[in-house]
């Protein structure tokens, strides 16, 4: 008899926690509500989902342009200059760095979106498509071309672009 009491009381308050929780959707949905077509103002069902489903589309909307802000945000950080030139050192060592540095100066001042005439990007490469990738990549490609080129040497393509200024 003992036990049947305990689960009596159990029971009751997992029903009253229950009301209590479609209380407080009832509300939700009530607040939610800002105006209801008149196709779902008769129907039981309607009111609460279509409540639900205004909230969750204008908060969708509200927040989507962070969203984009953020991102965009985040890109040109990571774009900064001193970033796409630590990549480029990462790749190679001290002394192709400082040649390879004066070579992109001169080329593009360091400016990924730079172009001439019909040469874009960091290296100020001859293709359309270079001036498209983002800078780590224009640097991943510019020297792979200066390994073809100049047998891996940036100090090499540094002084052909002195004697001859392009490279």
């Amino acid at each position: 008899m003992w036990t049947m009491d305990i689960w009596k009381k159990r029971l009751l308050r997992r029903m009253q926690h229950a009301q209590g929780y479609a209380q407080i959707k009832t509300i939700f949905d009530i607040i939610g509500m800002l105006g209801m077509p008149a196709s779902l103002k008769g129907s039981l069902h309607g009111k609460p989902a279509f409540a639900r489903a205004m909230f969750i589309a204008g908060l969708a909307i509200a927040l989507l342009p962070l969203q984009t802000i953020q991102t965009n945000a985040a890109e040109k950080r990571s774009y900064h200059v001193m970033n796409i030139k630590l990549y480029a050192y990462n790749k190679m060592e001290w002394r192709q760095f400082e040649c390879y540095n004066w070579l992109i100066h001169h080329e593009s001042r360091w400016n990924y979106l730079a172009r001439n005439k019909s040469h874009y990007g960091l290296g100020q490469m001859r293709s359309k498509w270079y001036g498209t990738l983002s800078p780590y990549k224009q640097i991943d490609a510019h020297i792979k071309y200066i390994n073809h080129r100049y047998d891996g040497c940036a100090c090499k393509a540094y002084q052909h672009w002195k004697d001859k200024g392009w490279h």
